[in-house]
């Protein structure tokens, strides 16, 4: 009875066709099982693109192309730095170098960068920004003049009568020449062009420019103080201070334009990462943040 069972199911197909896709499957299943070390290995390929890319290096560092030793040394020394690259990186070894961090950070700073279409203005943008921002992009006053330097230490006894005295002097002068020889020697310029109030600050100290704003055109007064001494000063020409309207500083406006742009995208772009995360802070952190958010 059993045998005749056995014989019945030897002929029968769908037994058959059982059997065939269990021998499949095992061998499709051996055949895997083979691979799978070779198939879990890193692999590193260096591409035509990587390849052109360390000849191109080496020519903007060397002025010519490679040569084909060189270029095999190159690929060569870029999987050299793959593999040991991928390895610390296993090793967890970019979590706790402050180089790398930094490093990484200026990459996703760079690759969050806003595209060029994001950064053109329109002239109602410009005019928008111009108005808010007038301070930054006024045109200061201009002021030329003539100089005579005194240094207080080099004067015996007051001060006041030798100033006098030197200020009647330099009025009765008939040329820049007598005018010249009047006073002690210094390395500051006797005669200065039209020039903004910031750069005769830099030259003459801070708050010397404004000093001059309130002094006549062509006539001799003083003294004024600077940061080097005492000077008996002559205007010779001011031009006042304006807002210049956009077609006159537009370069400068839209170059300003774009950094606030840029740096209002990269503010929104970290925001939007920050939101990921929660961020635990030691107690007295919170409480410095919870402070300042509070005032």
């Amino acid at each position: 009875m059993i045998f005749a069972v056995i014989r019945h199911l030897i002929r029968e197909p769908l037994i058959h066709f059982m059997a065939i896709g269990a021998v499949l499957f095992a061998v499709h299943a051996y055949r895997q099982a083979g691979q799978q070390p070779e198939a879990s290995r890193d692999r590193i390929v260096v591409t035509p693109g990587r390849a052109a890319q360390l000849a191109q290096v080496f020519s903007k560092t060397w002025q010519r192309p490679p040569t084909p030793q060189e270029l095999d040394g190159l690929t060569k020394a870029f999987v050299k730095e793959e593999v040991y690259y991928r390895e610390a990186v296993k090793l967890g070894l970019d979590r706790d170098d402050t180089l790398i961090r930094r490093r990484m950070q200026q990459k996703m700073e760079f690759l969050t960068e806003p595209g060029d279409e994001a950064l053109v203005a329109t002239d109602d943008d410009l005019e928008t920004f111009l108005a808010a921002n007038r301070e930054a992009f006024r045109v200061e006053p201009r002021i030329a003049f003539d100089q005579v330097f005194i240094r207080p230490e080099k004067i015996a006894g007051a001060i006041e009568p030798h100033v006098a005295e030197l200020l009647e002097a330099v009025r009765r002068a008939q040329s820049n020449a007598d005018i010249r020889r009047l006073g002690h020697p210094t390395m500051l310029p006797s005669s200065l062009r039209l020039a903004p109030l910031s750069q005769i600050d830099r030259n003459f100290g801070s708050g010397f420019g404004q000093q001059l704003t309130r002094l006549p055109k062509n006539a001799w007064s003083g003294p004024i103080k600077s940061t080097y001494g005492l000077h008996l000063v002559r205007v010779t020409e001011k031009t006042g201070g304006y807002d210049p309207p956009l077609a006159e500083v537009r370069q400068a406006v839209e170059q300003k334009w774009r950094t606030a742009k840029r740096e209002a995208f990269r503010q929104a772009e970290y925001q939007r990462l920050r939101e990921k995360y929660e961020v635990v802070l030691p107690e007295i952190e919170r409480q410095a943040v919870a402070t300042e958010r509070s005032r």
